[in-house]
């Protein structure tokens, strides 16, 4: 289903629209906005330009370390699973008669 959305961005406004049926969209937009409000408080003496490549730093560096963290995730839960089949595995079989 097609998700009509708005984006502020630096001053401007943005009417955007998607197709993503797993993620709303608006929810995304709402937290780009809120990244971005977070450079231009702390830089607000530096360009729009300037400021946009700031933005799109801070959120791909923020997207590398949950990306990281998930794999980290996966590792462990991937070891935990190995253990658990070992004791599994190591459990002698009851008979029944």
């Amino acid at each position: 289903m097609l998700q009509k959305f708005k984006l502020r961005l630096l001053g401007n406004v943005y009417e955007l629209q998607g197709d993503e049926p797993d993620i709303d969209l608006q929810e995304v937009a709402t937290f780009v906005e809120q990244k971005a409000a977070e450079i231009e408080q702390k830089y607000s003496s530096l360009p729009p330009a300037r400021q946009m490549v700031l933005i799109a730093m801070s959120l791909g560096k923020e997207y590398f370390y949950l990306k990281k963290g998930l794999v980290k995730l996966e590792e462990d839960l991937n070891l935990k699973l190995k253990e658990l089949n070992v004791k599994i595995d190591s459990q002698p079989v009851e008979k029944k008669d």
